[in-house]
């Protein structure tokens, strides 16, 4: 108890320091701490410690045994912070995070604090935190440091604090969180003031769940701190979706939202299925993918932060740094659409790929990012309420042709461009539309070009069996992103996704069509690609005056290309129907059979055309 109540001593000493020295300091505005993020758009992130090691392969350890040998063999030789910088600023990248403490508790810098540190347990006697520092600064590339919250090594830390279900290497029955806790925040302090960063990304705060733990974090004294030194700090500070304390939002780990979120959020994703360097991790993604996933995290308004893992020798692979190579090439082209760019002015997805935008004075530029290039020759775009000044490819600048009929059955805009049959771009092509003031478009959900229809579970209407007070009707207001909270009633499951279980219970969506015809009326959930599919009940789908209903019953499954590999679509068709009448039309989804074995995470409600 007496340590205890030292602790948060010290805790109110804390805030009172960071108080005056922010006052001192003069905390920058908001747009001082996140202009340079919110410009960006693209950062690298960089796993690499002691587990990259072969040593941590070794047969006949236990895991402590061969973490112990792995660092006190850590000696990356061919370790170069000017060659890192150099394929990040060759990539387009604008800033790079470092691991410079993972859950390991392994210290990349020659910190004061502990031994545990590359300079005192290593052969290599090098400070990489801060040869990677002065190499940023010279190439004038922004540097920020993911720390670990939990750490499995510092004698002090807790073991049922821990993020993975009470492991620690050593666990001390005699440990003291808060005297971890002093450890952390002088930590903290002591790479500001050595390093001057401009992000802090936390992690392994899972432990600290439970409400009477999170207060131990000292949330609101952690930014104000790093707030004081000019850095910003991501959401994993105690799991903070509401953006309550911190700065932005971190996403799920490679996990990229379907549409606006409307916060400042970073997506970090993997190139391969791992995150520090694997040598038999083969499953590379190809740049074009990668690419695709640039313009739809930017479109949606978010950081696309890249991972690679150096190897042991601290090289980054050829394979990471090829396809960071091809990324490069297209930013240099297409940079504008991306960098200090905002989310387009369309809330929802977009299967074609996305559109960002550019206001200055008083004119906006949309960028269209086309993955999907109409091979007509004919570009159209749906729901832009502007007259266009212009049209033209990006690249060179070559002036576009362009129509806009109003479809008065369907009560939309019908914008058709004439474009080169063949892509300007393999990966991605991007048009330009130069508009008068503010851009305007349709904000209900839009028949895409193909046909398709996809109406997004988060972004649906709940209706409960029963009324719930006070609860936002839409998944997506209930902020609710990468941790999962308790509530009456419907609510949103893993990955953005919505949980229906009860009879009576329903989601609804109002969408506009443009094309009539037969449809498949298709349920997607997400479901992790091991799992078996074992969903019980029943759904029902009207709309236009018909219904269909069926068992959720797995008809296919596909790569998430939103969710981490392991992340799987499940394919239900309940049946067919037809539209004859353009326009407005609501969706309703409802349960008609409870779900008493596992209820499904529902992604989306999709209408597939069917060819004639």
């Amino acid at each position: 108890m007496k340590n205890r109540f030292g602790y948060f001593l010290l805790l109110v000493m804390l805030l009172t320091t960071s108080v005056l020295s922010a006052q001192e300091k003069n905390i920058a505005s908001d747009e001082e701490l996140m202009g340079w993020f919110r410009e960006a758009r693209f950062g690298m992130f960089i796993h690499f410690g002691a587990s990259t090691s072969e040593d941590y392969l070794e047969e006949g350890l236990n895991k402590t045994e061969r973490y112990e040998k792995s660092v006190r063999n850590f000696n990356p030789v061919d370790f170069d912070a000017n060659e890192w910088v150099r394929i990040a600023k060759d990539a387009g990248m604008k800033y790079i995070v470092f691991t410079t403490k993972h859950h390991d508790g392994f210290c990349k810098w020659d910190s004061k604090l502990t031994d545990w540190d590359v300079m005192d347990a290593t052969p290599f006697k090098r400070d990489i935190v801060g040869e990677l520092a002065a190499a940023c600064k010279e190439a004038d590339i922004a540097l920020g440091f993911y720390y670990s919250i939990a750490d499995w090594h510092h004698p002090e830390y807790d073991a049922t604090y821990s993020n993975r279900k009470g492991f620690h290497f050593n666990p001390n029955p005699d440990a003291d969180i808060t005297k971890y806790m002093d450890f952390m925040y002088g930590q903290i302090k002591e790479l500001c003031e050595n390093y001057q960063p401009k992000l802090f990304w936390f992690d392994g705060s899972a432990g600290f769940r439970n409400p009477n733990k999170k207060r131990l974090l000292g949330q609101q004294e952690m930014v104000d701190l790093l707030n004081s030194y000019g850095a910003i700090s991501n959401s994993r500070l105690g799991d903070d979706d509401t953006l309550e304390y911190v700065n932005y939002l971190s996403m799920g780990d490679n996990m990229t939202p379907s549409g606006t979120i409307d916060v400042d959020f970073e997506s970090a994703q993997t190139m391969n299925d791992n995150w520090h360097f694997v040598p038999d991790d083969h499953n590379w993604k190809s740049a074009k993918i990668m690419l695709s996933r640039l313009i739809d995290i930017a479109g949606n308004g978010g950081n696309y932060l890249l991972n690679v893992g150096p190897n042991s020798k601290g090289v980054i692979p050829e394979e990471s740094q090829s396809r960071l190579k091809i990324m490069g090439e297209w930013l240099q082209n297409n940079g504008k659409a991306i960098y200090g760019t905002t989310a387009g002015p369309y809330p929802y997805e977009l299967n074609w790929g996305s559109i960002t935008q550019r206001s200055e004075a008083d004119e906006t530029t949309l960028y269209l990012n086309v993955v999907d290039w109409p091979k007509d020759g004919v570009f159209k775009l749906y729901g832009l309420n502007n007259s266009i000044e212009k049209a033209s490819l990006l690249t060179d600048g070559t002036v576009l042709s362009h129509t806009s009929i109003f479809n008065a059955k369907a009560g939309t805009n019908v914008i058709s461009i004439k474009v080169p049959k063949i892509a300007p771009d393999p990966y991605v092509s991007v048009i330009a539309l130069q508009l008068k003031g503010d851009s305007e478009m349709d904000q209900t959900f839009l028949q895409q070009q193909d046909g398709t229809v996809i109406l997004d579970a988060f972004r649906s209407t709940i209706h409960d069996e029963e009324f719930v007070p006070n609860k936002p009707q839409r998944p997506l207001d209930q902020r609710i992103f990468t941790v999962l909270k308790k509530g009456k009633g419907i609510m949103p499951t893993r990955g953005m996704t919505v949980g229906l279980e009860k009879e009576g219970q329903a989601l609804s969506w109002d969408f506009r069509m443009l094309k009539p015809g037969k449809y498949k009326v298709v349920v997607i959930s997400s479901v992790k690609e091991e799992h078996p599919w074992k969903t019980n009940g029943s759904m029902r789908v009207t709309v236009a005056g018909q219904s269909v209903e069926n068992k959720l019953i797995e008809n296919e499954r596909y790569n998430n290309e939103r969710m981490a590999t392991e992340m799987k679509c499940s394919v239900t068709i309940l049946g067919t129907i037809e539209i004859d009448t353009v326009g407005m039309q609501t969706l309703t989804l409802e349960v008609t059979s409870a779900f008493t074995d596992e209820i499904p995470n529902v992604l989306s409600v999709q209408l597939l055309p069917i060819d004639k």
